[in-house]
């Protein structure tokens, strides 16, 4: 597979599924033994700041009124996958480019991302039980950085964080105001099983107009920063058509959504790691006893 192919679908993970960028630890050597070549876990990103008690509580009435604006709890619970397609311009390390996206997720732990690219077609996929890229002719593990992260990118959808509205572990807190445009949006920050994220939310419909949060990638700690717009009503929840990424306060993404469809059923097939054609033989087997 191409150098250049691999990178590419590096970056298009860093935004799209606005990250790409836990932790297998090596097991203690027996005191006799001498101490083997350790590999460094990969980082975690910075967590959110402890909230007080207060910000705690206004966070638990925020969200709530989050998850109603989308229909309630027993509506999120509903949706158990999203498919969406549309076009992603990228900055990549070989200039601007466009592609076209499909994107499968079923909710709390898988992803699958079908990219068609100038230099063609490639799919990359996260589960509980791995990650890989399928190029044309190959197929690639990716690290287990990587898998974790795209794996947490999951876990902050907001229609699967709805979902979560009485799990102990979903931690909320309000976090102030800040003006975006000439709206006063609401800051909550959200916390679920290792993923955080920071949504400013329009205080009057309670849709996210901003996301921020941070990922790792091959470059260390970054934060993604997504603006929401356009939004549309798909199955009775509203949707963003159009994000726009920015990377460490550098706009490197544009997110133009052309169909989205909830619970449309995925065939787990898009999830098992594909066996390659073994090549074709390139002469005759030698005859047995020749020299």
């Amino acid at each position: 597979m191409p150098v250049r192919q691999p990178r590419v679908l590096l970056v298009l993970a860093a935004g799209l599924v606005v990250a790409a960028r836990a932790t297998a630890q090596t097991p203690a050597a027996p005191p006799a033994a001498a101490p083997p070549a350790a590999t460094p876990a990969p980082p975690k990103p910075t967590p959110l700041p402890t909230p007080s008690a207060q910000a705690l509580k206004e966070g638990k009435e925020l969200f709530a009124k989050f998850v109603q604006a989308l229909g309630g709890p027993e509506k999120a619970r509903k949706v158990h996958d999203v498919w969406t397609r549309g076009l992603v311009t990228a900055k990549t390390p070989e200039g601007d480019m466009s592609m076209d996206v499909q994107t499968s997720m079923v909710f709390p732990d898988r992803i699958s991302q079908q990219v068609d690219a100038p230099f063609g077609r490639m799919a990359m996929v996260a589960t509980p039980s791995g990650a890989f890229i399928v190029g044309p002719n190959a197929v690639q593990d990716l690290p287990p950085g990587m898998k974790e992260e795209l794996l947490r990118q999951v876990r902050r959808i907001p229609l699967l964080l709805a979902q979560k509205i009485d799990d102990p572990k979903l931690v909320v807190a309000a976090a102030g105001t800040e003006k975006i445009g000439d709206v006063n949006a609401r800051i909550l920050d959200v916390s679920y099983e290792g993923a955080s994220v920071r949504w400013y939310l329009d205080p009057t419909t309670f849709r996210i107009l901003r996301s921020s949060h941070t990922s790792i990638g091959p470059q260390g700690e970054a934060v993604i920063l997504s603006e929401y717009s356009d939004y549309k009503i798909v199955d009775g929840y509203p949707v963003a058509f159009h994000l726009e990424v920015a990377t460490n306060g550098q706009k490197d993404q544009t997110l133009a959504l052309e169909e989205c469809k909830i619970n449309p059923g995925v065939e787990p097939k898009l999830f098992e790691k594909p066996v390659m054609p073994t090549p074709a033989p390139t002469g005759q087997a030698p005859t047995p006893g020749a020299k």
